[in-house]
């Protein structure tokens, strides 16, 4: 028999039980679907993930964070407490002058969970950042209205302050905002920026409810400390990254007399291998919904092979007339193989097609990014196939090893 013609009665032989037919394609059409939007939110989240990681690091091709000696260093975790205080703003100026390729070097300290008020209403901050005036461009901060820190504020720890979205919404409401007064740790502090929404960081936390103000004035008026959380910095040519950053990690040893590995209080991380951080968890997260998928794409395949298996039993007779005017075992087994084929490669399809239309849906009602990606209809092509030839090799089997002659006397 012909693939042609093996095919033809493949497609009879499934349009004579509809809802059979229904029933088997039916988990494949689910599993497939779940597989596209997963592929699809996966690529969304990690392509918005590059972006804000991008957005949040970039621009400062070295951040060199403060630890404890010993201790795992954790992006993003590098609110004061906790922190040693060795990490100084003379640090950040002797890696400004003394490695070549250095063209800034912005120092910054950070407070987690500091409150606000504002009149009658109280608001915590995610973070209270203390940061110099290079701080805008290496990370990236866009002002809705009013300006950055400057160096007068700097030299004179003035008391002004930079909300974020959040911030602004939750304490000043309806109320103008910029040149408002607001009090953090219970001292006054002039509004003299709104920065625009970055939402969320790579690793989790909001960008949208910090307060930014002079570093100075974190350190001496707010809680007198001298260290910082951090030092961003840019280079000149960002081709050398790595030799920068091995010439700063010596410069800090050195400074910070550190003679072991394990006794370092400070991590030099590259803005590349942040990135690649926060793509690495991103595909993490992929591969485990992935695998999710391919469990019910599997139970799909079974459930097709269990109502193959009893369309057989039902069809003996069909296949005993068959077997007597002249059809081979093989033209049973190209019979039903073919129909388990056509049934998972149909399902493939429509279970592709609702996939890449909920994925498209999702971002119109969810905060989820998703991204079409045509390695999902590539595996959506190669698991239809390989569904139809492992799971409806079987049933085909067993159709194509029926007696003719039992096959005709069956009822």
């Amino acid at each position: 028999m012909t693939l042609h013609r093996s095919v033809r009665v493949a497609w009879k032989g499934l349009a004579s039980s509809k809802l059979r037919t229904f029933l088997m394609m039916l988990g494949i059409i689910v599993g497939m679907a779940a597989l596209t939007i997963i592929m699809a939110v996966g690529e969304g989240t990690k392509a918005e993930l590059a972006r804000r990681a991008s957005q949040m690091w970039t621009q400062a091709h070295i951040t060199v964070f403060a630890k404890q000696p010993g201790v795992a260093f954790v992006p993003g975790g590098t609110s004061l407490e906790g922190l040693p205080p060795t990490l100084t703003t003379d640090d950040s100026r002797a890696i400004s002058e003394q490695v070549s390729n250095v063209a800034v070097a912005a120092p910054a300290v950070f407070k987690q969970n500091v409150p606000l008020k504002y009149r009658e209403r109280s608001f915590q901050a995610g973070r209270l950042v203390g940061a110099a005036q290079e701080w805008q461009t290496l990370r990236s901060y866009r002002l809705l209205e009013g300006e950055f820190i400057t160096h007068e504020d700097m030299a004179s720890s003035a008391r002004v302050c930079l909300v974020a979205p959040t911030v602004a919404k939750e304490l000043f409401g309806d109320d103008e905002a910029l040149g408002a007064t607001l009090r953090i740790e219970n001292t006054p502090f002039r509004v003299k920026g709104l920065v625009a929404a970055k939402g969320t960081s790579p690793m989790g936390f909001s960008f949208d409810d910090w307060v930014i103000i002079p570093l100075t004035t974190f350190s001496r008026r707010l809680y007198n400390i001298t260290y910082l959380s951090q030092i961003a910095v840019a280079l000149r040519d960002p081709a050398q990254m790595r030799r920068s950053a091995a010439d700063i990690e010596s410069l800090l040893r050195e400074r910070h007399s550190i003679a072991r590995p394990q006794d370092q209080d400070f991590a030099a991380r590259l803005a590349e291998d942040l990135v690649r951080a926060a793509d690495r968890s991103s595909r993490t997260l992929t591969i485990f919904l992935a695998i999710v998928a391919a469990i019910s794409l599997v139970v799909g395949g079974v459930v097709v092979m269990n109502i193959m298996l009893i369309s057989v039993s039902e069809r003996t007779k069909e296949i005993g007339i068959r077997r007597a005017v002249g059809a081979k075992r093989r033209d049973i087994l190209a019979q039903f193989g073919a129909e388990a084929l056509l049934v998972t490669v149909i399902a493939g399809w429509w279970g592709v097609t609702l996939g890449v239309a909920l994925s498209l849906a999702l971002p119109l009602f969810t905060k989820m990014h998703t991204a079409f990606s045509w390695q999902a209809v590539a595996l959506a092509a190669v698991s239809s196939i390989a569904i139809g030839i492992v799971f409806g090799v079987q049933p085909a089997r067993r159709a194509a090893e029926l007696n003719p002659v039992q096959a005709l006397r069956a009822e």
